[in-house]
């Protein structure tokens, strides 16, 4: 667990005497000070539109310039749903509507030295107006894709692969 934190120091007493405790946290031997590096909750959006679905391209890093679903990390207090209105709207300037729940899907995603285990809540949805849709700083570009066509070493992060895979099999099996 350590090796996902980057720590080397204890946070609290500042002494390097961590030790791994239940594989997802440690312990500092000399001030008994535990840390659990616990999931994350992450959400994101698969934004159905006639042309097909939403797209964004990364401006930063993690994964740059790779396609990937808009949505982003939950707040302390935030249901899901609340996450995923306002990263959409934050990310693209969409509302939307018509909000199922697809799956879960397990990821890690490396920030600099520390690597965040998340849990990604995926939602299909719909938008009442694709043309106010407008990047922001975090995104390069917005695009709409055919799921079928996809390629999806274009695609940034495992987790937003399993995820659309997923979703082009039961898109392929309606079709």
């Amino acid at each position: 667990m350590l090796e996902y934190t980057g720590f080397t120091f204890c946070p609290r007493c500042g002494k390097r005497a961590l030790s791994a405790l239940n594989g997802n946290a440690f312990r500092c031997t000399a001030c008994e000070f535990e840390y659990y590096h616990n999931c994350a909750s992450c959400v994101a959006a698969i934004i159905v539109t006639k042309g097909g679905i939403v797209l964004t391209v990364r401006n930063h890093a993690p994964k740059k310039g790779k396609l990937d679903l808009p949505g982003g990390f939950c707040n302390y207090g935030e249901t899901l749903e609340a996450a995923l209105k306002r990263e959409i709207r934050e990310e693209i300037n969409l509302s939307l509507t018509d909000i199922s729940y697809f799956g879960s899907f397990p990821n890690v995603y490396r920030y600099k030295t520390v690597s965040y285990m998340t849990t990604d809540v995926i939602f299909t949805c719909t938008t009442p107006d694709l043309s106010k849709a407008a990047t922001n700083a975090e995104i390069a570009d917005i695009r709409v894709a055919n799921p079928h066509s996809l390629d999806l070493a274009l695609v940034g992060f495992p987790s937003t692969k399993a995820v659309l895979a997923r979703y082009r099999l039961l898109y392929n099996q309606r079709r």
